[in-house]
């Protein structure tokens, strides 16, 4: 039997969202421009007071960012929020967090890349959230930030891929996690951490070495975390590296070593990730995966 992760409300034209800085620090320009997108989609924007925060990488320290996402968790009228970038500083304030407020008014949290840690954390407590587009990489790609939008209102039935050779096929229903590899691996023994048995898993990384790639696949694959896969989906790797001596292996070659003992269906070239397009995914909610040669098809089961 899949395990069942509570939904939020799905928004509607006039909710409130919210912005906040929980990890990188965010330009003005950026934030300006995001609630301008938002604000042509209906909702109104509720910014958090240290929004242009700077210390160093950070958006202001831990306490800052930690108050910040606290405040948006707490506030009953706030229905989104989104992480203004990823970059890193999540995990430093994750265990931090009281999210009994979150429970008694669940609200969508958005966001990727670092966001992953922040994602993990809400599905180990039993809810849903969406990895997505964040303000800083809204005006990246339109059609992107559109089904962002439509994901936040509970209207998106499906997501088609282009084809892949490499595609394993099958089919599985499972509830849909994953984002970042990198945090993916950091967040096992966390107390964000849980079973991925019989969930449709995703990742996606940047400007990794391939050696690393393979090193965070060998600490999932030791933590029993891609042995009992329902399904397993590639996202963009971006701008992968190489040492002066090469590791001997592309990142699809790595990937299908590590899952050449399981039989579920693995599908590449899923549009998610530090790309232009990068295609807002449900974490938590039941969809089904069909992978074939030909193309790939995610369908989630709970639209409205």
């Amino acid at each position: 039997m899949n395990k069942t992760y509570i939904s939020p409300p799905y928004l509607r034209e006039g909710d409130k969202v919210g912005i906040c800085s929980m990890a990188s620090a965010v330009s003005e320009e950026a934030i300006t421009k995001a609630v301008k997108q938002l604000e042509a989609k209906g909702f109104e924007v509720v910014l958090d007071e240290n929004i242009l925060a700077w210390e160093f990488n950070f958006a202001g320290n831990d306490a800052i960012r930690l108050h910040a996402l606290q405040s948006m968790l707490d506030n009953p009228e706030i229905k989104a929020v989104f992480s203004s970038r990823g970059g890193y500083g999540v995990s430093k304030i994750t265990d931090d967090l009281n999210f009994d407020k979150f429970i008694e008014n669940p609200k969508w949290i958005v966001g990727f890349s670092d966001i992953t840690a922040l994602h993990m954390k809400i599905q180990s407590i039993g809810f849903q959230s969406i990895h997505g587009p964040m303000p800083s990489t809204f005006g990246y790609n339109q059609n992107s930030f559109d089904l962002l939008i439509e994901t936040l209102n509970g209207k998106v039935g499906e997501i088609i891929t282009k084809p892949n050779s490499l595609n394993r096929t099958g089919t599985a229903t499972a509830p849909i996690i994953g984002g970042n590899l990198c945090l993916l691996a950091h967040n096992v023994g966390s107390s964000g951490d849980f079973s991925f048995d019989n969930h449709l898993l995703y990742i996606e990384d940047i400007g990794e070495y391939a050696y690393n790639i393979d090193r965070m696949l060998v600490q999932l694959q030791r933590a029993g975390k891609l042995n009992n896969l329902a399904g397993l989906i590639i996202g963009d790797f971006s701008d992968v590296r190489e040492n002066d001596s090469p590791f001997g292996k592309t990142v699809e070659e790595i990937i299908l070593s590590h899952v050449s003992d399981y039989s579920y269906p693995v599908c590449f070239d899923f549009p998610i990730g530090h790309e232009k397009i990068n295609l807002a995914v449900k974490n938590g909610a039941i969809a089904t995966l069909e992978s074939n040669i030909k193309q790939s098809k995610l369908t989630y089961n709970d639209i409205i």
